[in-house]
């Protein structure tokens, strides 16, 4: 999907609180999660987007250096700004998995007849002095739990802290696989699998912890570690 002059995407509000190359970089990066905007997808020049919106050329400017940085965008000369590469956009898109989340939170807030953005410049104060308003608890996943030190582990976490538990096969689906260790803070199996799932929680940068004997106290432990 090329943008060009008859598609336009993006507005702003100069009334707003946010600033506007905020508001712009944000609206990027947003079609960009949603897939509206995909790998290899050109965008306007700076001069052509700045005429658009309005708006001094240096803002343009400012945002796709920005995002360029943050490896989201590739300029390169004679060739104008791009969407950068797959790999690129599928990282960012698994480390910010929240689009869905905050659609669904700015409906429920008109629904509720509520101003979102004063809602979401609300959220972000409350955050400023008071910091995370609750502790999240540790996501544990196992993998294949069927032998009894497996279980001694999942028990004794289940006892002695509020984690969260979550199971899964090995031959699970691929996307059902993905998932659940997205979700997870540390994944735990058995010494058998442990080089077959090794693979798929370096791709994810987790944690990994391979139970071998129920007397094992210090891996206990480390498990229990935040």
């Amino acid at each position: 999907m090329e943008m060009d002059d008859s598609n336009i995407l993006f507005t702003i509000d100069t009334k707003s609180h946010l600033p506007i190359n905020v508001q712009i970089k944000e609206q990027i990066k947003w079609l960009i999660g949603k897939d509206l905007l995909e790998p290899g997808d050109s965008l306007p020049s700076t001069n052509q987007l700045a005429d658009q919106l309005s708006i001094n050329r240096n803002t343009i400017q400012w945002v796709y250096s920005q995002l360029k940085e943050e490896g989201l965008l590739v300029i390169q000369k004679g060739r104008g700004t791009q969407i950068a590469e797959k790999n690129k956009i599928e990282e960012f898109k698994k480390q910010n998995a929240y689009f869905p989340f905050v659609e669904q939170f700015i409906k429920e807030a008109y629904e509720s007849g509520y101003n979102a953005e004063n809602v979401l410049l609300s959220g972000l104060a409350f955050v400023q002095l008071f910091g995370q308003p609750l502790k999240r608890k540790p996501r544990y996943l196992f993998f294949e739990c069927k032998l009894s030190s497996c279980f001694f582990y999942l028990d004794e976490i289940k006892r002695i802290t509020a984690a969260e538990i979550e199971k899964i096969d090995i031959s699970s689906p691929e996307e059902v696989r993905n998932e659940a260790i997205r979700r997870a803070d540390v994944i735990v199996t058995t010494m058998d699998l442990a080089e077959n799932v090794k693979k798929f929680v370096d791709a994810a940068n987790k944690k990994l912890i391979t139970v071998g004997s129920a007397n094992d106290v210090s891996l206990l432990l480390n498990m229990l570690r935040p």
